[in-house]
């Protein structure tokens, strides 16, 4: 493993934030600030309890379970929820569903950048990094293979429409729960230890930068704070034109680093 080599802060440039004269007492700090160009410099969010998150992932995630038999029960008429034993409940169902597994995927993601799990094990990281997209298989494929076998115990119209749904809820669960760039616990601990100072990013931006003033954030408003609290506000990896800029960093994990 190369050495790791730690940013050089006497080459960083910075923006020297002042308080905002938002009537906040002189004593207090304030959450946001604005910088000499006048941009806002904001307080990151609190990350909060990975347990906590992965708790409330897990309920959401047997909610949806729950309401993928309802809708089943539902559409194959073993619950009538109108008189007229409509399907439209059927779906209501499914589509909460859907939203269950996606809820519950953001938290898992969220606490999986909080608390990191190691990739030393491939196989294993994949699998806890991607309990989502398991979930969205065991939350809508059951659903599929009963309505595609069950062909004599719906009318056609029914089963087309409920099939269609399960599959797009399928894919949209699929791809709103895979993590495509998974926080490894190396990776994290290495970013903090070779960066190891200030780090900005934008509201919406994936990438943190090691200079507020780099081109793809001059003009904006701007979040300061650690590299731990740009990578559980779900900034994946440092910027390549700051890291081109300071050739001083060097990483050996590439799963929040990429150059």
């Amino acid at each position: 493993m190369a050495e790791l080599k730690k940013r050089d802060t006497d080459n960083t440039t910075k923006r020297t934030p002042k308080a905002a004269s938002t009537g906040a007492k002189a004593d207090s700090k304030p959450k946001t600030k604005v910088d000499e160009d006048g941009r806002k410099v904001k307080e990151p969010k609190p990350s909060g309890n990975a347990t906590g998150l992965r708790v409330g992932a897990v309920i959401l995630w047997l909610l949806a379970i729950g309401f993928e038999v309802l809708c089943a029960l539902i559409l194959f008429g073993k619950i009538n929820v109108t008189k007229d034993g409509a399907a439209w409940p059927g779906y209501i169902a499914l589509g909460l569903d859907l939203v269950c597994v996606i809820i519950g995927s953001q938290l898992w993601k969220k606490a999986n950048r909080i608390d990191p799990a190691s990739s030393k094990n491939k196989v294993k990281f994949w699998l806890w990094n991607n309990m989502g997209l398991i979930v969205s298989i065991f939350a809508f494929v059951p659903l599929i293979v009963l309505l595609l076998a069950q062909k004599d115990k719906l009318d056609a119209k029914t089963r087309v429409i409920a099939i269609v749904a399960a599959v797009i809820a399928l894919l949209i669960g699929g791809l709103a729960s895979y993590d495509f760039n998974p926080v490894s616990q190396e990776g994290k601990t290495e970013a903090e230890a070779v960066i190891g100072d200030t780090v900005y990013w934008t509201q919406f931006g994936k990438v943190y930068h090691l200079d507020s003033d780099c081109q793809h954030i001059a003009k904006s408003d701007y979040y300061e704070g650690t590299v731990k609290e740009a990578i559980e506000s779900n900034r994946e990896r440092l910027c390549k034109t700051c890291a081109a800029k300071h050739p001083d960093i060097t990483f050996t994990q590439d799963d929040v680093v990429e150059k």
